[in-house]
């Protein structure tokens, strides 16, 4: 069964920020002062910033910008609107009537039986003997 924890030592992390670049540019580098407001100046800045967050809606969509883009899609699609053709135009075509029925229902019956038997008459197999009876009589 392998240790759960790793055999190599761990390295020496403070040894190593002693020789790092950062740290010496850091500690090399010259303090500057800040200004007396500098707390007051960036907290206001906070304040302002969660005061713009926490705007009502409406404030933004009323604004001058986006009431002008609004007026602006709405004035285009009234007028796309308004120019369309309210009747529609009055086409040449006819239409075609349906076709009627030209044969009775009793010459339909004759031909389909006819049919059934010219078929039986090639292929015997094609029929039972009462069905060829019934097609007959």
């Amino acid at each position: 069964m392998k240790p759960n924890q790793p055999t190599n030592p761990l390295p020496d992390f403070d040894a190593d920020l002693e020789d790092d670049v950062v740290w010496n540019l850091l500690d090399d580098a010259t303090p500057t002062e800040l200004p007396p407001r500098f707390v007051n100046e960036t907290l206001r800045r906070i304040r302002l910033e969660e005061d713009i967050r926490k705007s009502r809606w409406w404030k933004v969509v009323f604004a001058p910008k986006p009431l002008i883009g609004i007026a602006g899609v709405a004035l285009a699609t009234i007028v796309i609107v308004i120019s369309l053709p309210s009747d529609p135009s009055p086409s040449n075509r006819t239409i075609a009537e349906t076709p009627q029925i030209a044969e009775d229902f009793d010459q339909l019956e004759d031909s389909f039986a006819t049919e059934l038997l010219s078929g039986a008459a090639e292929d015997p197999t094609l029929l039972s003997d009462e069905e060829i009876v019934a097609l007959l009589y």
